[in-house]
């Protein structure tokens, strides 16, 4: 994936980071690690922070088109996308797809850059990761240097099985293909050109602030789509707002319900979600 030398593109495609203080350090504080654990360079692009004079977030096709100067920058060998928000599929109709795919490195984005890992993998192929880079500097680094060096240098078998998928064997386990992310940000593709082919694949899911109805309205939407018609199985990861309402055992009853009516399996993992022992997940 990587070797000490090269470089990693920081951006953000979704809302942009503050001009603060808190964000400033945070970049400075993953940058070192970066460098001091992995001998990794990075390069930040024009759209990693917010407009410093309007406070607001780079235009659609300023962040599209800082994208694709880190996938066209041969000294880049990943991406890191360290935004969160709501704005990520406001650069989908900027991006030619083109120069991905003859620069494929892979892209790291979680929560609403769903969007892009998802868009990017239906639109040229590309391995994408969903993740949030953020984490390698919060107080899980020691856990999480050791899932990004699992990542790096391809240890599968290890790497799937902190999901504890249980029902099927290991090389089942190993071979799967996922797809998904954030189910509020992953609905955004439904009916658009960028949505991921679910054929075959174990379709992820996690959330931060979706409440049980609106997530059990997410459920109903994926249906209508097909989805639960295409799919090897189903992983259900951490859903923080239903987890502090009490409400994760209503929702996993939903999930069993649809397992059980389309006949897919059905896991769930602590491992996939918005806190800092959240791990990479490859997509496509």
């Amino acid at each position: 994936m990587w070797r000490p030398g090269d470089a990693i593109g920081f951006i953000s495609c979704s809302n942009g980071l503050a001009n603060s203080d808190r964000s400033l350090e945070m970049v400075s504080s993953l940058r070192r690690k970066l460098k001091a654990d992995f001998g990794l360079e990075t390069v930040l692009s024009d759209s990693l922070f917010q407009d410093k004079e309007t406070q607001q977030t780079e235009a659609p096709a300023s962040r599209a088109g800082a994208l694709l100067s880190l996938y066209s920058d041969a000294s880049v060998k990943a991406i890191f996308d360290l935004s969160g928000g709501d704005l990520a599929n406001e650069i989908l109709p900027y991006l030619d797809f083109e120069i991905i795919k003859n620069n494929q490195k892979p892209y790291f984005g979680y929560s609403d850059n769903t969007v892009i890992v998802n868009a990017i993998q239906a639109k040229t192929g590309i391995q994408n990761i969903l993740y949030n880079p953020k984490v390698l500097a919060s107080q899980e680094e020691a856990f999480q240097t050791q899932a990004i060096h699992d990542l790096s240098s391809r240890t599968d078998s290890d790497w799937i099985r902190t999901f504890e998928i249980a029902g099927d064997n290991a090389s089942e386990q190993s071979s799967a293909v996922f797809a998904g992310g954030n189910l509020r940000c992953l609905l955004k593709l439904a009916g658009t050109p960028y949505w991921p082919e679910l054929e075959n694949k174990v379709l992820v899911l996690e959330s931060a602030g979706g409440r049980y109805e609106a997530m059990c309205s997410g459920l109903a939407q994926l249906e209508q789509l097909g989805a639960f018609e295409k799919i090897n199985g189903m992983l259900i990861g951490q859903f923080t707002q239903m987890a502090l309402d009490g409400k994760r055992a209503a929702f996993l009853a939903v999930c069993r319900n649809y397992a059980s009516r389309y006949g897919f399996p059905l896991w769930e993992t602590a491992f996939i979600g918005h806190d800092d022992r959240s791990k990479p997940i490859r997509i496509g």
